[in-house]
């Protein structure tokens, strides 16, 4: 029943009546689960409220109920929609501290995150160490690399992501198309620059 009323309140973005709801029902005894957790601090997050959330995220860990990967995956795919994929090393280190572990959808969404906020090096780091951990990248990892990689202007790195995916017999998806009309673009681009800096080059020695 508490779940049901929260879920009301917060989608209809009545974030302090949930609030004060989730308190009256606790100071009455009733034990919050993963779901009523999880409701509040996705809600914080979209708002930008990141002590608060964080605040709840410490106080999952007091309680019986214990944060698990949807909780960190949750958490830091709000932080990527809010530009704050910068303290997500911070949410990383405490799952850790935790004795947790970081499954193929975690990694996935702490790449993607770090990558579309402009964290190319700590995604590619992250990419190496999902490898030396003994997790094997999926359509979705190499998907995200090619494309954060193009949109940043590494097309090299993005073509070596591709030829990595394909060496890997990982076979491409309809999203991965998209991303590769997009790199396509991007690389006829740059061919064009360098035509146009050839060609005015030549221009300019003709003058002389």
């Amino acid at each position: 029943m508490v779940n049901t009323f929260l879920s009301i309140f917060l989608a209809k973005g009545k974030l302090s009546l949930a609030c004060k709801l989730f308190e009256v029902f606790t100071d009455m005894g009733v034990d919050p689960v993963s779901y009523t957790y999880n409701s509040i601090m996705s809600s914080f997050v979209k708002k930008g409220y990141i002590n608060e959330a964080w605040g709840v995220l410490n106080e999952m860990d007091e309680k019986v109920c214990p944060t698990d990967v949807a909780t960190y995956n949750l958490i830091i795919q709000g932080l990527g929609k809010v530009g704050r994929a910068d303290i997500a090393s911070s949410i990383l280190e405490k799952l850790m501290k935790q004795g947790g572990y970081l499954d193929i959808v975690m990694y996935n969404t702490l790449i993607n995150a770090l990558g579309k906020a402009g964290y190319i090096n700590e995604a590619s780091k992250l990419f190496e160490q999902m490898r030396s951990s003994g997790i094997n990248p999926d359509v979705i990892t190499y998907n995200i690399l090619i494309e954060v990689h193009t949109k940043a202007g590494q097309l090299k790195d993005a073509y070596r992501y591709l030829k990595m995916m394909l060496d890997a017999g990982c076979s491409p998806n309809h999203v991965t198309d998209t991303i590769l009309d997009n790199l396509g673009k991007e690389i006829d681009k740059l061919r064009l620059q360098k035509a146009s800096i050839v060609c005015t080059n030549n221009n300019n020695g003709d003058d002389s």
